[in-house]
């Protein structure tokens, strides 16, 4: 089985990559194919607001949205993570988000997954507060319910600001892990 996982990062080795690694880590023991994308090192453009989407359900613009959606489609699962930024996804997240439109049920149906695709969202945050990373898991929610991939479970981590942040909570990156698992057996089971 396929396993797309978006990371909506600026740094391919910052905290929320951290986390994604334990979490693809199971999936990828057990023989899943994993593919990653950051989001800060990918060529994406700004929507553009031009609505030929609407259309035909193709953008205007050529650059890496379609080679992730193509790869979101088709697979089993998608986990989309993102930091807090201002208690929102980061902006590279909601610029991909934009650009999805031209898959967007509401607009395009022929593009929608008709694989069966589930979704997990994955939010890490320096602040105490969960809070501020449940309004991230709801912009992923309603970002996946638009390409009709429901939201299985999701994951959050708080108190994180610096790598030394996470290297102090071992337990935390062992609960990464023992998500992937859970994960796991809801797909499987």
């Amino acid at each position: 089985m396929k396993v797309t996982c978006i990371l909506g990062s600026p740094h391919t080795n910052g905290n929320t990559a951290t986390i994604l690694n334990e979490l693809e880590r199971p999936f990828k023991e057990r023989g899943y194919e994993v593919t990653r994308y950051c989001l800060g090192s990918s060529n994406i453009h700004y929507c553009l607001g031009c609505k030929s989407c609407y259309e035909n359900g193709q953008c205007v613009q050529n650059d890496d949205v379609e080679i992730i959606m193509e790869s979101m489609l088709e697979s089993a699962l998608v986990i989309v993570a993102s930091p807090s930024y201002w208690g929102d996804v980061t902006g590279q997240m909601k610029v991909f988000i934009d650009r999805c439109t031209p898959y967007c049920n509401v607009r395009y149906k022929e593009r929608v997954s008709e694989l069966m695709t589930k979704g997990v969202a994955v939010a890490v945050r320096a602040g105490r507060n969960k809070e501020e990373n449940e309004n991230l898991i709801k912009t992923i929610e309603h970002f996946l319910g638009h390409l009709d991939i429901p939201l299985i479970s999701s994951f959050t981590v708080e108190s994180v600001d610096v790598a030394e942040d996470l290297t102090a909570k071992p337990e935390t990156i062992n609960n990464a892990f023992t998500f992937g698992e859970s994960v796991i057996a809801l797909l499987e089971g």
